[in-house]
C-alpha cells in the first residue's frame, strides 16, 4: 500500500525535478522545488493515513496480540499440565492485569506503525532534496527511493516479529510470576542465528527480578556489556523462551476443581 501510493506520486515529482533542471520558468529557484515535493509529499502522507484508517489499523493489531495471547495461555496450560499433571481454570487468564497488559501492547504498536511510513517519507524527501543539490540524474533517485522503501519494508517486517515475541515474553512472565515462579531456566532456539550472548544463558537459572546483563563480542574488544538486562524474548527479535522452574513451597496454581473437570 505504500509504495503503491508513492509510485502514483513519482512521475509528477521527477517531472517536476527534470523542469528545473532545465530552466522551466514555473520554478524561479530550488526553493520553489523543494515546496513542490514537499506539497506532494504532505498529500502522500494524508493518502496513507486515509487508507490506514480504511484498513482498520487497531482492529487488525488487537487481533495479532489476542491470537498470541491465547496461544501463549495455550502453551502455558501445557506446560502445567505435563509438568504438575493439573488443568488450570479455563478462565484464569482473562483478568485485568492481562487486559491491561493487551491494551497497552496494541496502543504502543499503533503509534509505531503510524511512525513508520512518516519516517520513511521523511528520509525519501530528503533523497530528492540531496540528489538536486548533488545533479543526479532521475533514475539514480528513483534508485535510491526504491532502496529506501525496501529498508522501510524490512524494518515493518522486523517489528511486527519483535513486537509479537516482546507481548508473548510478558504474558510468561506475568503467568509464571502469577503461578509463584520466581526463577525460569533460559533456553534459546538451538540454531545458528542464536546470539553468542543468548547462547551462553541457554539452561541457565535466573529470577524474574533479576534478568541477566546483555553482551556483544568484538575482535578488538572482546565481550561487551551493553548494560541492557533483558529476559528471553525481551532482546531485539530474541527467540528464547523461559521455561518455568516450580518450586513447591512458592508455587501458586488455580487449578480446576474436581467437578469442574
Amino acid at each position: 500500500m505504500f509504495y503503491a501510493i508513492l509510485k502514483d506520486h513519482l512521475p509528477e515529482m521527477m517531472s517536476a525535478y527534470k523542469k528545473e533542471r532545465h530552466g522551466d520558468s514555473r520554478f524561479d529557484d530550488a526553493m520553489d522545488l523543494d515546496r513542490e515535493i514537499r506539497q506532494q509529499f504532505a498529500a502522500i502522507a494524508q493518502e496513507l493515513e486515509r487508507k490506514v484508517s480504511q484498513h482498520g489499523l487497531e482492529e487488525l493489531v488487537e487481533k495479532a496480540g489476542k491470537l498470541t495471547k491465547n496461544a501463549s495461555v495455550r502453551e502455558w496450560k501445557r506446560v502445567i499440565r505435563n509438568t504438575l499433571g493439573v488443568d488450570l481454570m479455563d478462565d484464569y487468564y482473562n483478568g485485568e492485569a492481562y487486559d491491561r497488559a493487551l491494551r497497552k501492547w496494541i496502543d504502543e504498536n499503533v503509534l509505531k506503525i503510524k511512525s513508520i511510513p512518516n519516517e520513511a517519507l521523511d528520509e525519501m524527501q530528503g533523497i530528492i532534496r540531496e540528489g538536486y543539490q548533488n545533479g543526479r540524474t532521475i533514475r539514480d533517485i528513483t534508485k535510491e527511493i526504491q532502496k529506501e522503501f525496501g529498508v522501510t519494508k524490512n524494518k515493518a517486517e522486523a517489528l511486527a516479529r519483535d513486537q509479537v515475541s516482546t507481548l508473548n515474553a510478558q504474558l510468561t512472565r506475568m503467568q509464571q510470576e502469577d503461578a509463584g515462579c520466581e526463577e525460569y531456566i533460559w533456553s534459546d532456539s538451538g540454531d545458528s542465528r542464536v546470539r553468542d550472548c543468548h547462547h551462553s544463558l541457554d539452561g541457565k537459572r535466573f529470577r524474574w527480578d533479576n534478568p541477566p546483563e546483555m553482551w556483544y563480542k568484538t575482535k578488538s574488544k572482546g565481550i561487551v556489556y551493553t548494560g541492557r538486562r533483558c529476559h528471553p524474548g525481551e532482546d531485539y527479535c530474541c527467540r528464547c523462551v523461559a521455561i518455568p522452574y516450580f518450586n513447591l513451597e512458592t508455587i501458586d496454581i488455580p487449578i480446576q476443581q474436581a467437578d469442574e473437570v
